[in-house]
């Protein structure tokens, strides 16, 4: 091998550490940008519910002083990303970091107990919007099992089904932290490397903050704990579903949360068959499936989940597709619609609901990939999904109010 291959090698090497460190990097704060994007969805939602006057709270059982204002959530949502850009930037000067990672992480851990209640007296008096957020947080968690699941709950637990890929890369962030002192005391060894990460090391960049990183993600990167940290948000709406059914007061809704149950638990095969293809080593005989054959399984585990989703979105969720005989409907809508915009309107969510339900299959299109990098098209589909899930609730908490009798109130006076 003469100088200039050996270059080459090297150089190539470079660029691979440089991406995966700018990967793990992004794989910790992206987070950071879906809450960012939740939070400018839900202002969209509660400045459209008071726009046409849909009582949102009285479905949320919240109080007057527990309402939050559409600007201060972008207020909010604006600060988030605002701290996160600036990460990034000390990043791009100064280069990631592990130390860079792990404050990003304290950070969002001090962000959590802010909102679930560690606060000052004080600054807690101005800001009871948090008490029903992270009571209904806490009951996802451990919910009353003595009664049916408030809709308030089961909102937000549907929230978090559409944030499992945050939970993903929250855990492989803390697992690329707490992998890096193994890591960084076994880069000197060269037997775990390919050709190209060994002329990285040959030519003395293991001590450098990207090797650091790059190394710590190929770690993480077969780790089973990240897949099962994407599942929680689906186990935790399918204990939701079962205590409901316990507490159902006829045999039909009893049913229908069964079936429920079944849709959220047809997200874990897809769980499943990608940490197989993460996981599985090509070319091994002990392997009897090889990544070809769990990408296939994944596609098909993922197009059951999507068309699930999706019928039940509108049966069930939106309330359409409801034959009714004697009430004049548009085709497919209902008798009832709380929004007064045209028809045309709701066959438009319905349409961007099954595009956010279906942006999954772009990760086998060569020129989605090509144009925008497996990672870069990830977050978008990561994105897509928090914004279908704001668009969703627009109809959902529609149909709740029209289920529960809270029509709209003229009189009624929402934050602004």
């Amino acid at each position: 091998m003469n100088g200039s291959t050996v270059w080459n090698v090297a150089s190539l090497a470079d660029d691979i550490v440089k991406e995966k460190s700018v990967q793990a990097l992004w794989t910790v704060i992206r987070p950071g940008y879906m809450v960012a994007v939740f939070l400018l969805g839900w202002a969209m939602n509660v400045s459209l519910f008071n726009r046409f006057r849909i009582d949102y709270a009285a479905v949320l059982n919240l109080s007057k002083e527990e309402l939050v204002s559409p600007r201060f959530l972008v207020a909010l949502a604006t600060l988030l990303a605002l701290c996160l850009s600036l990460v990034r930037v000390m990043a791009s000067w100064y280069g990631a970091s592990i130390e860079l990672l792990a404050g990003v992480l304290a950070w969002y851990l001090l962000a959590l107990l802010a909102v679930v209640g560690l606060l000052p007296r004080m600054v807690a008096k101005h800001s009871r919007w948090r008490e029903p957020f992270s009571q209904a947080l806490w009951r996802c968690v451990w919910p009353e099992t003595s009664k049916e699941i408030p809709f308030v709950e089961v909102l937000v637990a549907d929230g978090l089904t559409s944030l499992a890929k945050l939970f993903f890369d929250v855990s492989t962030g803390v697992c690329i932290v707490s992998s890096y002192q193994m890591q960084s005391s076994s880069l000197g060894s060269l037997e775990n490397f390919t050709a190209l990460e060994a002329a990285s090391l040959i030519h003395k960049r293991q001590e450098s903050a990207g090797a650091e990183l790059a190394a710590a993600l190929d770690v993480c990167s077969g780790s089973p704990v990240p897949y099962i940290a994407w599942s929680v948000p689906f186990l935790i709406r399918a204990r939701q579903c079962i205590i409901t059914a316990r507490h159902a007061p006829d045999a039909l809704t009893r049913d229908l949360q069964r079936v429920n149950l079944a849709k959220y638990l047809s997200a874990l095969p897809v769980v499943f068959f990608a940490m197989c293809h993460a996981r599985v080593v090509p070319g091994v005989a002990a392997s009897m499936l090889g990544p070809e054959d769990f990408e296939v399984l994944w596609a098909l585990a993922a197009v059951v989940n999507s068309v699930f989703g999706f019928l039940w979105d509108l049966v069930m969720d939106w309330g359409l597709l409801h034959l009714t005989p004697n009430k004049p409907t548009t085709f497919g809508l209902r008798p009832q619609l709380l929004y007064p915009v045209a028809p045309a309107l709701y066959y438009l969510m319905i349409l961007l609901n099954f595009i956010g339900r279906t942006l999954w299959s772009l990760r086998w299109s060569e020129h989605a990939t090509i144009f925008l990098g497996s990672f870069f098209l990830s977050s978008c589909q990561q994105g897509a999904e928090v914004v279908r899930r704001c668009l969703w609730n627009l109809m959902r908490v529609e149909w709740q109010c029209i289920v529960k009798g809270k029509f709209p109130r003229p009189d009624k006076i929402f934050p602004v």
